[in-house]
């Protein structure tokens, strides 16, 4: 089955933070509920298990996610900022990094073109 990623940059505590909290979002929404997984990195050396590092889902989902997606990047901009990474089923990748809401027009836009492509 081919997905899209959404992987997230930061400290362990942050990335585990924005991939637990982004899957929450979307499991909001009824038509999304229960179609999206978390992808768990493997634990490191000294460490007892994986974190969520990712949030994976059909690409056939793809329209339905742009909407609860760019609910949660508006608010995450507002509260702390976000960086990410987009991932296409084909390999095609969309890097974005914002701390404020100022380029949240834009950021917005990006991320929608990109999943709807």
């Amino acid at each position: 089955m081919s997905q899209f990623t959404i992987a997230f940059e930061g400290t362990d505590d942050e990335i585990r933070e924005a991939a637990e909290d982004l899957r929450q979002q979307l499991d909001r929404d009824g038509e999304l509920r229960g179609l999206t997984n978390s992808r768990i990195r493997p634990p490191r050396a000294g460490e007892q298990g994986g974190i969520a590092d990712a949030v994976q889902y059909a690409a056939d989902l793809g329209p339905l996610v742009i909407g609860p997606l760019c609910v949660w990047l508006e608010a995450r901009l507002r509260r702390k900022g976000v960086s990410l990474e987009l991932r296409r089923p084909d390999g095609t990748e969309l890097r974005i990094s914002a701390d404020s809401t100022g380029d949240s027009a834009q950021l917005l836009h990006q991320v929608a073109e990109f999943l709807a492509e």
